[in-house]
């Protein structure tokens, strides 16, 4: 059996989430288990609810690393010896790992920070910054973690959802994205100011995920624009971004996903989670990286994203030039994990 531990948080959001998901897919998984603290939005989840299991109880939450281990193992008991373990979690690191490394057959990281020191068999980051080769990361990564760590770095082991589906495509000149549990008013001047272009009406899709808190405040705010809709927890963003002639978002998981369909993407830097250079994003094919703080200047914004759709097709040709192989990333995580 292989259980994934994971963050799944109106706070923490989707990515983890998506990215065990895709794992499960690439290695074509049938018996697993998705741990997480407590339900949350469980009509998003209900195909996936009966592999999914709670540690904590409404009256009870996450206190420690070591507290949750011991739930963790307690949650495993008898039932399943020497389980395959997955984490991917920000609060979750070597006092976990350490806590029930000697109860496992495995424990795999999925880590987005190299400077956090794991305790595990296998670590994942698939940050395109391994892509310049940087030796003294590859040695920190070396030396933070457990003896005989296999590193499975950059883009060629990169996690995010794959499942497009052409048939449900829907068209539109723009898509407005925070993520999972992003609040989108974030962006309700720019959204505002493009709508009053006189030149053009245009067509506009708020993509709402499942675990923002604020769906009903943002469907009042844009139901009487007629170039708006409002998109509320898609199972799936890629039929939506296949369709758009520009992408604005959150440079979250979705760097991954706007890449893969190659679609011109204006990224805004909202949390520190989201921290690479502007050189990493250009070896995605994203060109145009913000500052959450530059989304104070709604006007210069709104002119870059005339600009993007203008010349959309000159950026999809530069985008051309890097490229997310899924059939080799699944190739590549099927030959180190054989389960």
């Amino acid at each position: 059996m292989v259980f994934f531990r994971i963050d799944l948080s109106n706070e923490d959001g989707l990515g983890h989430y998506n990215r065990v998901k895709s794992l499960i897919k690439h290695l074509d998984l049938k018996k697993y288990k998705i741990v997480i603290d407590k339900p949350s939005n469980i009509s998003f989840f209900q195909n996936e609810i009966n592999n999914i299991e709670y540690l904590y109880s409404d009256d009870n939450s996450f206190k420690s690393e070591k507290r949750d281990a011991i739930l963790f193992l307690k949650l495993i008991g008898n039932n399943y010896r020497n389980p395959v373990v997955v984490k991917d979690s920000y609060r979750l690191g070597l006092t976990w790992e350490k806590h029930i490394y000697k109860f496992c057959n495995k424990i795999i990281t999925i880590e987005d920070f190299i400077e956090k020191k794991h305790f595990v068999d296998y670590y994942i980051n698939y940050s395109p910054s391994f892509l310049s080769k940087n030796n003294k990361s590859i040695e920190m990564l070396k030396k933070r973690n457990k003896k005989n760590c296999t590193f499975l770095l950059g883009p060629e082991y990169a996690l995010f959802n794959s499942n497009l589906i052409k048939t449900k495509k829907k068209v539109s000149d723009l898509v407005f994205y925070n993520g999972g549990s992003g609040d989108l008013l974030i962006y309700e001047n720019i959204i505002k100011k493009i709508s009053k272009i006189k030149k053009k009406l245009f067509k506009i899709i708020l993509i709402v995920g499942p675990l923002a808190k604020n769906y009903k405040i943002i469907y009042q705010k844009f139901k009487k624009y007629q170039n708006v809709k409002v998109l509320y927890q898609p199972k799936n963003i890629l039929n939506t971004l296949v369709g758009t002639k520009v992408f604005i978002s959150s440079a979250g998981l979705s760097i991954f996903e706007s890449s893969f369909l190659k679609v011109p993407t204006l990224l805004f830097k909202m949390n520190s989670n989201q921290n690479l250079s502007d050189f990493d994003y250009e070896k995605l094919g994203h060109y145009f990286s913000l500052e959450k703080q530059d989304l104070k200047y709604s006007n210069q914004i709104v002119n870059l994203i005339i600009l993007m759709l203008k010349n959309r097709i000159e950026i999809k040709k530069m985008m051309s030039k890097s490229s997310l192989n899924i059939k080799k990333i699944k190739k590549n995580y099927q030959k180190y994990f054989k389960f």
